[in-house]
């Protein structure tokens, strides 16, 4: 994502990590300051060193996490959404067997660090506790890190500008089915109903032939299904479920009180919630996607967004702010469910020549696992098609770490 923000002359926009909060429904555990020496010591006094260490460890875990850029580089590519975990390190995979709340127990870190820090991370990161598999967990603790950044008027810029850079004839239109062709030049016919303004209101079903196909919308209960046709086996839909997020963004003033704070001065820009049977998951103060400052008209008025778990009554959403000016909602199957059933992920090869991107979201959802696993599955078709199969499936040893008895 870094490089395409790059390539496309997008502007980065740093985040303020402003101040953060940690709530518990009656209570904030811990508040920190404007001050980062003051910050510093509040989180020393409240979590000691494993607020020191957990910067170390997510460093090591991004340090594991970022061999799959070599590996890509050099064309390697994997059938599996475990091998793909297993070439970046093997402890990912073992990642992948246990919560991260039982990873970071027998790495030393204490019940109050996890209970409180790690499950608020993943509250807001996932809508879920810290019993979520470790891998994921080790995802959504580097997104609590500091140094975050946006795309300087929305991230949905670095898609949208790769479309012409790539120079490829996009169709817009809802695929209802693909048929596998037997002795005919292409290998399968993909038809769609077109959905572009000129044709919506007297579209008719389309057709067209490819030789590769690449489904990059997930395959479970929840989402659009597309039939698939005379196929040996019967291609359906995964078991895994998606977890129902709701984000909804006020356009008003925060309810201070009920966090315990007389008024604004100091207020959270972010609030982590670290109880699993609360309703809010977490708060955040929104900034412009342009990175423009707030109007001082405004005022004490900001754009505060909350996750929560199911959609919020007027009354519930006036417990967190008692001002409202503007309400806006919106309501998705964000990520799947994690748990352990790491037997029957999703694989990235569906058929011959026919790949499935989306599998990756069960190790972690993330806008850079997308690309990882889209990659995957571009460097498979590439592989598969001209008959790189030494590039399939095969560990990746770095050159220039070969001995001479490796060699021979």
């Amino acid at each position: 994502m870094v490089n395409f923000s790059k390539i496309l002359g997008l502007e980065q926009l740093k985040h303020d990590d402003g101040i953060l909060g940690i709530f518990d429904g009656d209570e904030m555990r811990i508040t920190t300051s404007s001050y980062s020496a003051v910050t510093l010591a509040k989180l020393f006094w409240r979590y000691g060193l494993d607020i020191y260490n957990i910067r170390s460890w997510v460093k090591d875990v991004t340090e594991k996490f970022s061999r799959i850029y070599t590996i890509q580089d050099a064309g390697f590519a994997y059938t599996s959404v475990m091998d793909l975990l297993q070439a970046m390190d093997p402890v990912f995979v073992k990642y992948m067997k246990k919560s991260i709340k039982s990873v970071l127990k027998a790495d030393g870190y204490s019940d109050r660090f996890i209970d409180e820090f790690v499950t608020g991370a993943m509250r807001t990161n996932y809508g879920q506790n810290a019993d979520i598999h470790g891998f994921v967990g080790a995802v959504s603790l580097a997104g609590v890190e500091p140094g975050l950044w946006s795309v300087k008027g929305g991230n949905y810029r670095i898609p949208e500008n790769l479309i012409p850079l790539s120079k490829i004839n996009l169709i817009q239109g809802d695929v209802k089915s693909i048929t596998l062709l037997e002795y005919q030049e292409s290998n399968y016919e993909l038809r769609y109903l077109p959905t572009s303004p000129k044709l919506a209101n007297n579209a008719e079903i389309q057709t067209k032939g490819y030789d590769v196909i690449v489904i990059a919308n997930p395959m479970h209960d929840g989402f659009p299904d597309i039939k698939f046709e005379d196929f040996p086996n019967e291609i359906k839909n995964f078991p895994q479920k998606f977890h129902r997020i709701i984000a909804t963004f006020v356009d008003g003033v925060p309810n201070n009180t009920h966090y315990g704070f007389e008024n604004l001065d100091g207020f959270p820009s972010t609030i982590l919630t670290c109880k699993n049977d609360l309703f809010l998951n977490s708060y955040g103060k929104h900034n412009d996607v342009l990175g423009n400052p707030a109007e001082k008209s405004v005022g004490d008025r900001s754009v505060g967004k909350i996750f929560t778990n199911r959609p919020p009554t007027e009354q519930e959403v006036n417990i967190y702010f008692k001002k409202k000016e503007d309400v806006r909602m919106v309501n998705w199957l964000a990520y799947p469910e994690y748990d352990f059933d790491i037997d029957n992920l999703p694989p990235f090869v569906l058929h011959d020549n026919m790949y499935y991107i989306n599998g990756i979201e069960m190790a972690a959802s993330a806008m850079e696992m997308s690309v990882i696993g889209a990659r995957n599955v571009a460097l498979l078709s590439y592989n598969h098609w001209y008959g790189h199969l030494d590039k399939i499936d095969e560990p990746y040893v770095d050159p220039s770490q070969k001995s001479d008895k490796a060699e021979l």
